[in-house]
């Protein structure tokens, strides 16, 4: 088993584009005898989404829907509990979407909101496979890139929110932060810096995202991830090559805003010095 994981995140860091398009095939597969809903969306027509996106959503073939339409459904009034075929039918071509770079939502934490919606165990051994993996070839690849500039898989959000989109559709964190953990690339590094610094308060233990307030289990997995002696260990070995290394082109340009007001290596000293106060 060991051996896997090993090889599994060394196809992930070698080549985290051929990965996640792998894993986008995988989910239509996984989800492939889904039938479109013959009746209305879970969605309002009235006045959250247009009538005749809606109607596409139901008779266009699964891969010519946009970045539109998914917007407006994931926008739109919803039941508090979703119906599980609907979600299950439109999830592969939802994920491919967010592997393109599309907006589902005017918040980066709710494009998956739909998934976890659905009963507990609605999602077959299979199907959930399926979104374990697609979720760490998402998160492998988005760690990659840095800065998270908005054209980034990240969409210029920090990777704490990512994570936080993905506990909203019900998705463990643990294999993604374990793959974050074992990750010896410098963007990987820069982006938990920029994730801790942006969005955790160290002395009061906290996430720092509104989104997750009511997001239990996110806070609890993360904080106590956080706070673990070996996660502290391990990222303050990291911290101290990057900073022993020395800046690379991979690095913030200078005449970022970002290094203007809050310099780089300012971020990092305080991650560093607040991680193993």
């Amino acid at each position: 088993m060991k051996k896997k994981k090993t090889e599994t995140h060394a196809a992930l860091v070698s080549d985290p584009s051929n990965a996640l398009e792998a894993a986008t095939q995988a989910a239509y597969k996984a989800f492939a005898n889904y039938q479109a809903p013959h009746g209305l969306l879970d969605v309002c027509t009235a006045c959250c989404m247009d009538a005749e996106l809606e109607r596409e959503m139901r008779h266009l073939p699964l891969p010519q829907l946009t970045e539109k339409h998914f917007y407006q459904y994931n926008d739109s009034a919803k039941s508090q509990v979703q119906p599980a075929d609907e979600i299950k039918y439109l999830a592969p071509r939802l994920l491919e979407l967010l592997a393109e770079g599309a907006r589902l939502h005017h918040s980066t934490e709710l494009y998956l909101d739909r998934l976890g919606r659905c009963e507990p165990g609605s999602f077959s051994a299979t199907e959930q496979a399926a979104l374990q993996g697609f979720a760490l070839a998402y998160f492998a690849q988005g760690l990659e890139q840095w800065p998270a500039a908005s054209d980034s898989l990240f969409q210029g959000d920090n990777a704490f929110t990512i994570l936080l989109m993905w506990a909203y559709a019900r998705v463990p964190l643990e294999p993604l932060l374990q793959h974050w953990l074992d990750s010896d690339s410098d963007a990987s590094t820069l982006n938990f810096v920029d994730a801790c610094y942006w969005d955790y308060v160290w002395n009061a233990n906290q996430m720092g995202n509104a989104f997750a307030a009511d997001q239990a289990e996110y806070k609890r997995t993360m904080e106590e991830w956080l706070n673990r002696p070996a996660t502290k260990a391990r990222w303050a070995e990291k911290l101290l090559c990057l900073v022993d290394t020395g800046p690379t082109s991979s690095w913030l340009p200078a005449g970022a805003v970002d290094h203007q007001r809050y310099p780089l290596p300012e971020r990092i000293s305080a991650v560093f010095d607040a991680m193993t106060a």
